[in-house]
């Protein structure tokens, strides 16, 4: 069957009405503005969040596509959206089987474009990688907790060098630990502006990788791969999806591991890894392109289309059938079948996360986490997390077998920990002055001046303002009394 025979004889993916386009766009515009949702939350009117109001625009296009893609006009592209995951998983394998899915990019919440590395199966059994997994994770784990700040907390620059060193020792081989310039190119071939730039930089990529993927060291998943031609390709694709996990699913794991206890008979670092992953999808969503025409389910796909994995906007939608069925390949990989990169990148999470909480306990010092309210984005590099000791009088152990006693430990309040407990009380006074700022400035804008219901919302917002200026003021003079 040719072109012309998809076009003529099999029915067109429904296109959405003007409205419903206008309406995702500025679903996918508002994603940008985290502070949007402020105002509906302190008015206690959760009907106008982001959240809200995106799964009302999903369900409204699932009515009119009666559940089948969709086809949508957005300001940020047009897209053929799949409206739930099994179809956009079956539509995506269609398209892989037939030989007609090309490039895939990674749309960032601000509708940035990330190139990916192309999808390449790792022959590996995860079994013989895990107790290395479990080693070189201990081992960084202990250079993190040796690099925290005075208060046990943690630098966003500090944890990235360490994770993704831990990446390339795994990927690579402890010979490439201190190969930073491996991670600056990955990171350059990601925000590639175009296919030229991206061939470049893929070219760069491999010339660097080349001593460690044709020279392989004995312990790395370079060498487990056998040379057949595409161990470049799994190299690199390992890379990218371990050093995502690690610096920012480890990250958002830990922040929720620091607020939800672990459920009966369910192991907690597995529970928060997991969760991370469902909640906050690396890849919240992703952009396959289709090169050559072909037919799913009776419908014809023409060449050009761009078909739009929305992960995590098809998970939430259904929050009452449960996740069963999402596997953490979706969440780092944009193939449509497991992918066992995805799954070495959640063990080496895991053992990270493992290796973490054995010596500290996380604490969120913004933005603010609560067990039964999750917030609907937790970027990891606006996340502010610091470890605190379990034992007091902790010794780090450094990799090279030094030792640094009591290292970043929480000394007794009457000690040292005085001063950590001063720090974190000043650090939540200056975030309610902020909130109580931002309330009493949103209540100052003309829009509440219509009617009643205006000025009962502006009353509102001004009596939540206040609230929240007594309270910063209570707790910035515990925070002097913690500094005495």
């Amino acid at each position: 069957m040719n072109a012309s025979d998809i076009t003529t004889v099999l029915r067109r993916p429904t296109t959405a009405w003007p409205l419903e386009n206008a309406l995702v766009s500025a679903a996918m515009a508002a994603q940008r503005i985290s502070w949007i949702d402020a105002p509906a939350r302190a008015l206690g009117l959760k009907v106008f969040t982001r959240r809200y109001l995106t799964r009302q625009v999903l369900a409204q296009l699932r009515r009119t596509a009666r559940g089948r893609p969709i086809l949508l006009r957005t300001a940020f592209g047009t897209f053929l959206t799949p409206l739930n995951a099994e179809d956009a998983r079956s539509l995506i394998g269609a398209a892989e089987e037939a030989g007609a899915r090309g490039a895939v990019t990674g749309l960032t919440s601000h509708g940035r474009r990330l190139r990916l590395s192309a999808h390449t199966p790792l022959p590996v059994a995860l079994a013989s990688l895990s107790a290395r997994v479990r080693a070189v994770a201990a081992e960084e784990a202990l250079e993190i907790l040796a690099v925290r700040g005075a208060n046990s907390a943690l630098d966003r620059a500090d944890w990235c060098a360490v994770t993704r060193r831990l990446a390339r020792r795994l990927v690579l081989g402890d010979g490439a630990g201190d190969d930073t310039l491996v991670n600056d190119i990955l990171e350059a071939t990601l925000h590639a502006a175009d296919a030229t730039e991206y061939a470049a930089r893929v070219a760069a990529l491999r010339r660097r990788l080349d001593p460690y993927v044709h020279d392989p060291a004995p312990d790395s998943v370079a060498a487990a791969v056998p040379d057949d031609g595409s161990r470049d390709g799994v190299v690199e694709h390992v890379l990218e999806t371990v050093t995502r996990a690690l610096s920012d699913t480890v990250p958002q794991a830990l922040a929720l591991a620091s607020v939800r206890p672990a459920a009966p008979a369910i192991d907690r670092v597995e529970q928060a890894v997991g969760s991370a992953l469902r909640h906050y999808p690396p890849l919240s969503a992703t952009v396959h392109e289709v090169r050559a025409p072909f037919r799913w389910r009776g419908t014809g796909v023409d060449a050009g289309t761009e078909i739009l994995y929305a992960t995590a906007w098809l998970r939430d939608l259904d929050p009452t059938r449960g996740h069963g069925d999402d596997a953490p390949s979706a969440s780092l990989c944009a193939a449509p079948e497991p992918c066992a990169a995805a799954e070495l990148a959640v063990l080496a999470a895991c053992e990270l996360t493992r290796a973490l909480l054995r010596h500290a306990e996380p604490v969120v010092l913004s933005p603010q986490v609560e067990r039964d309210a999750l917030p609907a984005d937790l970027h990891a590099d606006s996340l502010d997390l610091a470890l605190t000791d379990v034992h007091p009088h902790m010794a780090v152990a450094m990799a090279d077998g030094t030792f640094i006693p009591g290292a970043g430990a929480a000394a007794p309040v009457g000690g040292r920990g005085s001063a950590r407990h001063a720090a974190l009380a000043s650090d939540s006074a200056r975030r309610l002055e902020e909130h109580a700022r931002q309330l009493a400035e949103c209540a100052r804008q003309p829009g509440w001046n219509q009617d009643a219901f205006g000025e009962q919302c502006r009353m509102t917002l001004l009596a939540h303002a206040e609230r929240c200026a007594r309270a910063a003021a209570d707790v910035s003079r515990a925070a002097q009394w913690f500094a005495r």
